[in-house]
């Protein structure tokens, strides 16, 4: 029993260490557009065993015969640290969700909004959505490019960014956002734009309001397979981490080279 004691007092000592899990709820939808795009339930059943198998507490809401996911409800949301959004129109709620989030964001909840997870489907909701992620997309405004696309980093020196090189991929951006002064961006790409110089805009930004959410939006993500590049998990890793305020937001990276 005395040999125990030293060992038991270790132990116990390594669990009062050990960070408490991240708790994540996956917030998806149908799938909306051809193969191999905007493939929502795909990344829902792919990403909840990565980010559980990284030692975080994952939820994915409910899904009826369409795909269409429950809202996630107030229980749900409190015992939740990130919602990450990955949907066509994730910026659309009805009432009840908008004040749900809205409390969810007030006491510091935030978000990861992956591609068209920052669609808003109307001047209101674009608004909404605008003060809380930092930016949304604004119909009639904001277009689209599909094809060849390359990221380039602004700030490399973000605990998100860091050490993670320009790339290049067959993607989708948004351009002509409605974003807020006060982003953070990360990365940017260049636009069909016209003019003397190439157009280039944000396409990888954090967002922060004092003693309320964070928000890291990811623009690209139209395009499935590029789930599966190192670069794009690192990325989406490290901001989910950064976005639940871990102390070290690259804690998960060795997932990145999960398969």
């Amino acid at each position: 029993m005395r040999c125990l004691l030293p060992l038991l007092a270790f132990v116990t000592a390594f669990a009062a260490d050990a960070p408490t899990p991240l708790r994540v709820f996956i917030r998806c939808g149908p799938k909306t557009h051809g193969p191999g795009d905007h493939d929502h339930p795909a990344f829902a059943r792919d990403w909840q065993p990565l980010l559980t198998a990284a030692g975080m507490k994952v939820s994915v809401g409910d899904a009826d015969e369409k795909g269409v996911q429950t809202f996630p409800s107030d229980d749900q949301l409190a015992q939740t640290d990130v919602l990450v959004i990955h949907r066509q129109g994730g910026g659309d709620f009805k009432p009840d969700e908008k004040a749900r989030v809205a409390k969810f964001a007030a006491r510091g909840g935030s978000f990861v909004v992956i591609h068209a997870g920052a669609v808003a489907g109307n001047a209101a909701s674009a608004d909404f959505y605008k003060d809380l992620v930092g930016g949304s997309w604004r119909q009639k405004v904001t277009k689209w490019r599909e094809g060849p696309m390359e990221l380039a980093f602004v700030d490399k020196a973000h605990g998100i960014s860091k050490g993670v090189a320009d790339f290049a991929m067959k993607d989708e951006i948004y351009y002509d956002m409605d974003l807020r002064d006060d982003i953070h961006a990360l990365a940017t790409s260049v636009t069909p734009k016209k003019g003397e110089k190439p157009d280039i805009q944000t396409q990888l930004w954090t967002y922060e309001k004092a003693g309320a959410q964070r928000a890291f939006v990811f623009i690209p993500g139209h395009t499935y397979a590029n789930f599966s590049r190192v670069d794009v998990k690192l990325l989406l890793l490290r901001g989910i981490a950064w976005a639940g305020r871990r102390a070290d937001v690259s804690e998960f990276d060795r997932w990145a080279q999960a398969k």
